[in-house]
């Protein structure tokens, strides 16, 4: 779904959690205007550095937290958060963020994993949540990032979900889409 999502980034772009620039080579340069990647790992923003420069794009990246992006209000035309919204401590914060970046009509392009559906993998998920958490850098298996979202003042404008399948399942559902937020 990366290859499918990144790619409709446009205008100035603003990734949270960039952590080692996995998503770098999947803008589409002609599209992007300015490119800023935010983590609070240092360590993984070297690893972006470096593959920015493989990759010869121009990327600036910023040490910081989601809930406190430093980036000025209405700077940015698309957020591009991927496998990211699972581990921030305070996601309605971060999402508030977001949106005061974001210009009118800015757009959120969310690439996340759910709860999964049904009575047995979601009793699974919530089981092994904690040990989880702490092997995975913070990840939660049991958030529902489009209620999140949706809640925080977002308007979906396409969604597309999967189930993960085989080893990866216990990831529950596979989530992307665009969102728009409703008071711009």
């Amino acid at each position: 779904m990366r290859e499918r999502m990144i790619p409709a980034a446009a205008g100035d772009v603003l990734e949270i959690g960039i952590g080692s620039g996995h998503n770098l080579e999947l803008y589409d340069r002609d599209r992007i205007s300015t490119l800023v990647g935010v983590d609070p790992d240092t360590k993984l923003l070297a690893l972006a550095h470096r593959r920015s420069c493989d990759l010869q794009r121009d990327v600036r990246l910023i040490e910081g937290a989601a809930e406190r992006l430093p980036v000025e209000m209405h700077s940015i035309d698309t957020v591009v958060a991927s496998y990211v919204l699972c581990t921030i401590p305070d996601t309605q914060t971060a999402l508030a963020e977001i949106r005061r970046v974001l210009r009118p009509q800015g757009k959120l392009i969310f690439l996340e994993h759910a709860v999964g559906r049904g009575n047995i993998l979601p009793h699974v998920q919530r089981k092994m949540n904690a040990g989880w958490r702490l092997l995975a850098g913070g990840c939660n298996l049991v958030r529902d990032p489009v209620s999140r979202i949706t809640s925080s003042g977002f308007g979906i404008e396409s969604l597309i979900e999967n189930d993960f399948a085989g080893r990866m399942r216990f990831l529950g559902r596979h989530i992307a889409g665009i969102a728009v937020s409703n008071t711009q």
